[in-house]
């Protein structure tokens, strides 16, 4: 855990306590009944991202400000930048200012979950990507056991049948609390429906970054050189592994994400052909996640359904992707 992370969880409780003495954030309750019907153009959405240095993260607010543009609804932006505390701030400023729904991607579900449920009565409150069970109205997100099952079942292809491989997995590190797991649980058991045995030989943190898996995997190859799959639980991290062994002059190690479909991973992907170096991948894609998650909200917002007919959770559209069919899922001019 680094020092940043430290100070922003320790600070995160005496966020909480201000927000719990907060009856009223914004001077408005949210109820699970119907808003008053408003047009588009009189609905002020309120974003509050988790990030943007990374390109899943700034898709999705490339997403949410083009169907604004669209659909001609006010988006208020607000990027935590990788911190709880700054997020939790930030829901309460955007409510204070009288947004009528809010959309959060949130940096840590066991940690904001108290915080977040008092916003969440206040207005109503849809998670996007990472949601909190329980809080809000609905969470979308791609369903991340799922794609990581499919992609395990496809990257089970490129080895023997009954076969058993040496495999290293670079992870989300020790705040990714649901995401990560997930997705891990669905690759390895998609290896194993797909006939593969493995044995892990290291499970080193890499928090999502292509920069961070660079180091990660020259650790990983440091101890095992001659390691027969290294797994990112995203294709950033994948693609970082990816370079570091070519950097190191490995032909041998094969890599593999569990999910995402960024698309620099799918031209490798599509470049190398069914014998190349990067075999899988599952889709979970920025695009559809908030496409969802925005029309949800403006739907709340003009009044046009009621929260709580909503369903709470809200998958997109599952699939794997390997050199069969990544041109169903290739575009060349997608931000992601």
């Amino acid at each position: 855990m680094t020092t940043m992370r430290r100070g922003s969880l320790a600070a995160l409780s005496a966020a909480a306590l201000v927000l719990a003495g907060c009856t009223t954030i914004g001077g408005k309750a949210s109820s699970g009944g119907p808003k008053e019907a408003k047009k588009p153009t009189d609905v002020t959405i309120g974003f509050s991202q988790r990030q943007l240095d990374a390109p899943y993260f700034a898709a999705m607010v490339d997403a949410a400000r083009k169907k604004a543009r669209k659909r001609g609804f006010h988006l208020e932006v607000q990027n935590a930048d990788g911190d709880a505390v700054t997020q939790l701030n930030q829901a309460q400023t955007l409510v204070a200012q009288g947004i009528d729904v809010l959309v959060v991607d949130a940096m840590s579900p066991k940690t904001q979950k108290v915080q977040l449920k008092d916003v969440a009565g206040e207005v109503p409150l849809v998670f996007v990507d990472t949601g909190i069970e329980g809080v809000g109205v609905t969470s979308v997100s791609s369903d991340n056991y799922a794609i990581g099952k499919l992609s395990g079942r496809l990257a089970a292809k490129r080895f023997h049948h009954g076969s058993t491989i040496s495999l290293a997995v670079l992870n989300g590190g020790p705040d990714d609390e649901i995401v990560g797991p997930d997705r891990q649980r669905g690759f390895l058991d998609g290896l194993r429906a797909g006939g593969v045995r493995y044995h892990i030989v290291a499970r080193t943190p890499a928090n999502y970054s292509q920069d961070a898996a660079v180091p990660a995997t020259e650790s990983i190859l440091a101890a095992h050189r001659d390691v027969d799959l290294i797994v990112g639980l995203n294709d950033s991290m994948t693609l970082g592994a990816l370079s570091t062994l070519r950097d190191k002059g490995n032909k041998r190690t094969l890599v593999a994400a569990a999910a995402d479909g960024q698309k620099q991973a799918l031209q490798e992907i599509r470049a190398g052909g069914c014998d190349g170096r990067y075999i899988s991948t599952g889709l979970n894609s920025p695009k559809l996640a908030a496409d969802l998650a925005f029309d949800l909200a403006l739907r709340i917002g003009t009044g046009d359904v009621a929260p709580k007919d909503i369903q709470k959770q809200r998958y997109t559209k599952a699939a794997g992707i390997n050199c069969e069919n990544v041109e169903d899922f290739l575009d060349p001019h997608s931000v992601f």
